[in-house]
């Protein structure tokens, strides 16, 4: 039947392999059906807090001690300096968001699904302990603001604790609050800048700081780690990933956006407190605000730094307790169930327990000593962030198709800064805090902690031994979805067979796939076996690992079941059967199917067109059958992943222009079905395929539809070969039948 052929099996529902009752976090739904009412876009959610996380304490209480320091050249390399190394993150952080599903944890979840719980943990960790500390860091400077420009007299621990009360009792009730309060504190921030710009009218151009300074109070590395933490607030939009309508959509946006206004206003603030004071005018923090004296109204500076340092403070306060809720979530901290309870949205516990860190961080630290600890925390996160993506880029897997790119000398620079800056700054602070990752990773390790995503980690092995493979000409295969690439097993009977689809095997495997040719006995005579080879060693010259045996049997169906045997045992085995449908019999191909799904391989069966063969290679044409009513889109699909996959690979390597077609049958399941495709497209990260859906009868559209050079049509389990032909008929152009092996998957 035709809606049994075209990529046919149970509706594409979501495979969940968790109980989300009995707190397994592995049961993920991709159709985001929430209420979306009660989450964030890209500026409420990401942009606003970084951006206000980032212009806060350091640029009103010590930009300006930089600048007396270092001068207003050096000040600007400090900053450009500390610019770098988040940035370069920044985009890491963006291509790596937009290659995944990002769930709650942020950063955390970013890392553990490339390499796994056990290392998202060891980062996860120090990452939520940073995250809290920078409260602390923020709510320090509040109380040093107070100490200096309002009411001296105060006592400081008093100051602390209210500073801190007012700040965790808004975080406590919740991030839309939080996040309200916003709105008003980022008005205030540009106000007050503004106000402080206004103030170059009455500069006095006979006190200026030197555009080199002297380094008295502090050399140029201890003034860049204690000015470091400025540029950190870049973590705090990914932190809010489960809050987000579209995290890989509104992280990177918001990010790179909060990033480069900060540049901006870091630089132009810099050049402003070098025209507005001499070096020993700006070095002196010991009894006054510099900004809220020189300004053109002081009072809206003060306005500005007291709400912008809060609001700092709060976002930290509201990113941090969603780290750990995550890490709760997933089992990775002690009191897992305690941390992961939630009250509607909010991760109450979470919140209590880290109020509590920032609090004791609050009353036993002082300002430029948390910032100093902060500093190599987050390096070290930061280089884990652009490490993660050298390894996917490095790996060039199929499962690795970011929608927004980065060069790879992007991570590579990215990394060595941080190693660098780590190195320079604080060897001992930045070895304890690789000493404590580690030990947290052996920790997890030791727990065997389910993980319930497929991780590149199972593909970098899996890579390493696959080159190893190849030098001693053995193959096999990963299971490992996210390593998944196409290893095709070929059994001919003449060596021209191969010749005649050679480019579209080729197309199929390129560049990191595996050809297995098993030949019969009449490919053994004469010439036959010599021209085979010489095919093979194109192959390879092509960039296509290829090898070829001889099967000795009279029987084919016998001798390819006996290849199929052996093959299962080997390291790599062959994960596809590959085969032209052309003089084969029913039975054949039926056998064939049978063998296949037993060995969990897939089915790849070629019905190429006598006269136009595979056209021009400009086109593909994807079809999936109608799943009407229940149009859901899950984890695992039906007998659709390799499918879309094969469409990638050929869109990739031909360069072809690609469209994936529906048929249905009721004319209210069109919108339903355009959705389905439009999700299907953009998790799957495949843009610019053409979407068409028609309403009417399969066989009849089959002629209407635009042609194509190669077809892709769902193979069901019980062979139909009427349909074969019936298919190439009414298309008028080669038609590839796939069936899936369950073991790849478009979506990882």
């Amino acid at each position: 039947m035709a809606e049994d052929q075209s990529s046919g099996g149970e509706p594409a529902v979501v495979q969940a392999r968790g109980d989300a009752e009995s707190g397994d976090p592995a049961a993920i739904l991709l159709d985001e059906s929430g209420d979306e009412s009660r989450k964030f876009g890209a500026f409420t959610g990401v942009f606003r807090p970084t951006i206000l996380t980032i212009l806060g304490v350091m640029l009103y209480l010590r930009e300006g001690w930089v600048v007396g320091n270092a001068g207003v050249l050096g000040a600007a390399l400090i900053i450009l300096g500390c610019y770098l190394i988040t940035g370069t993150t920044a985009l890491s952080l963006s291509s790596i968001t937009t290659n995944i599903r990002v769930g709650s944890g942020g950063v955390f979840s970013i890392i553990s699904q490339s390499l796994g719980l056990e290392v998202g943990g060891s980062f996860g960790i120090p990452l939520y302990l940073a995250q809290g500390l920078s409260a602390a860091l923020y709510l320090q400077g509040i109380v040093e603001i107070w100490q200096r420009a309002i009411v001296p007299g105060h006592p400081v621990y008093a100051v602390k604790l209210i500073a801190f009360a007012a700040c965790f009792l808004l975080s406590f009730v919740g991030a839309k609050l939080a996040f309200r309060v916003q709105v008003v504190v980022m008005a205030g921030v540009f106000i007050a800048l503004g106000s402080m710009f206004a103030g170059l009218e009455a500069a006095d151009p006979a006190v200026r700081a030197p555009l080199w300074g002297g380094f008295e109070d502090a050399g140029f590395w201890e003034l860049f780690a204690v000015f470091f933490p400025a540029a950190t607030g870049i973590m705090v939009g990914a932190s809010m990933s489960g809050s987000l309508k579209n995290p890989r959509r509104s992280i990177p946006r918001g990010t790179l956006a909060a990033w480069g206004v900060s540049l901006v206003v870091y630089l132009g603030v810099a050049v402003w407190y070098g025209m507005m004071g001499d070096a020993a005018m700006l070095r002196n923090t010991d009894s006054r605000i510099f900004a809220v004296e020189v300004a053109w109204w002081g009072p809206a500076v003060l306005i500005g730094v007291l709400s912008s340092c809060f609001t700092a403070a709060l976002s930290s306060m509201v990113a941090a307790p969603r780290v750990l809720q995550a890490l709760g979530e997933y089992r990775v901290v002690p009191f897992s169930q305690w941390f992961r309870k939630t009250q509607g949205d909010e991760p109450r516990n979470a919140s209590l327990f880290t109020g509590a860190i920032a609090l004791a961080a609050l009353l036993l630290g002082d300002l430029n000593a948390i910032a100093k600890v902060l500093t190599v925390f987050f390096l070290v996160n930061f280089f884990m962030i652009n490490f993660v993506l050298l390894i996917e880029q490095s790996l060039k897997m199929i499962s690795f198709r970011p929608t927004f790119r980065t060069p790879s000398w992007t991570p590579m620079l990215g990394s060595l800064s941080c190693l660098t800056a780590i190195l320079i700054i604080n060897p001992l602070m930045g070895s304890l805090a690789i000493a404590l990752m580690v030990g947290i990773y052996f920790y997890l390790d030791h727990k065997h902690l389910p993980t319930p995503w497929e991780t590149v980690r199972s593909g970098l092995f899996a890579s390493i031994a696959n080159w190893a493979a190849k030098k001693v000409i053995s193959s096999s295969d990963a299971s490992a979805r996210r390593s998944w690439k196409p290893d095709l097993l070929i059994p001919v009977r003449r060596s021209a067979q191969l010749d005649g689809y050679y480019r579209l095997v080729r197309a199929l495997t390129h560049p990191h796939g595996n050809i297995q040719v098993a030949a019969f006995d009449r490919v053994a005579a004469g010439r036959g076996y010599q021209d085979l080879q010489a095919t093979i060693r194109d192959f390879k010259k092509e960039g296509v690992f290829a090898t070829a045996s001889v099967v000795e049997s009279a029987d084919f169906i016998a001798g390819l079941r006996t290849c199929i045997s052996v093959n299962s045992g080997s390291f790599f085995k062959p994960n596809t059967l590959f085969t032209a449908i052309e003089n084969r019999s029913r039975e054949e191909l039926q056998a064939m199917v049978d063998m296949a799904r037993e060995s969990r391989m897939g089915v790849v069966f070629l019905a190429l067109h006598p006269e136009s063969g595979l056209g021009r290679e400009r086109t593909v044409n994807l079809w999936i059958r109608d799943q009407s009513p229940d149009w859901r889109l899950g984890l695992n699909l039906a007998n659709l992943d390799y499918a879309v996959l094969m469409s990638y690979q050929l869109r990739l390597n031909w360069r072809a222009k690609v469209r994936m077609i529906t048929v249905v049958r009721d004319e209210a399941c069109v919108s339903m079905a355009r959705g389905f495709l439009a999700r299907l497209v953009e998790y799957a990260r495949l843009p610019g395929i053409e979407i068409i859906v028609s309403c009417g009868d399969f066989k009849d559209y089959m002629s209407q539809a635009p042609k194509a050079d190669v077809n892709i049509l769902g193979l069901s389990e019980k062979v139909d070969q009427e349909f074969f032909g019936l298919a190439m008929e009414r298309i008028n152009g080669s038609c590839l039948f796939v069936l899936d092996s369950g073991e790849e998957s478009a979506l990882a």
